[in-house]
């Protein structure tokens, strides 16, 4: 009977980890991290924020939370009307999946007040492989 050494298996499920893909994909140079955009805020003016989508599809909106820099942002890529009544033309979510890594190019939104979350309203959403 021939058996594999311990330490060849954990080789093997290491490889398989990082084959994977559960590190994020290097940041794109003309992106910002959530922490960065927060600390620093953009108001009205395009950006790209890069990080990791979570809580897709199970929010109570058309939204959902991206992460990077040990920081989180709410992303609205639908139903978003601006203070004048116009509507945003949505953005995709097809083929974003919970745990992606993505750039997401928009605009932040001033909060109503001090204390009210942080939104981004998204035009593309670009999944990063």
């Amino acid at each position: 009977m021939h058996r594999k050494p311990p330490m060849l298996s954990g080789v093997l499920l290491v490889c398989a980890v990082l084959i994977s893909g559960c590190g994020s994909p290097p940041q794109p140079e003309d992106s910002l991290t959530v922490s960065n955009l927060l600390a620093e805020p953009i108001y009205e003016a395009v950006v790209k924020v890069y990080g990791q989508v979570s809580l897709l599809g199970e929010l109570f909106c058309p939204c959902f939370e991206l992460a990077s820099g040990g920081e989180t942002l709410n992303v609205w890529y639908d139903l978003m009307v601006t203070e004048n009544g116009m509507v945003q033309p949505a953005a995709s979510t097809d083929g974003i999946e919970n745990g992606d890594w993505v750039v997401v190019i928009g605009e932040l939104q001033r909060p109503e007040t001090p204390s009210a979350t942080q939104q981004f309203w998204a035009n593309e959403i670009i999944k990063q492989e």
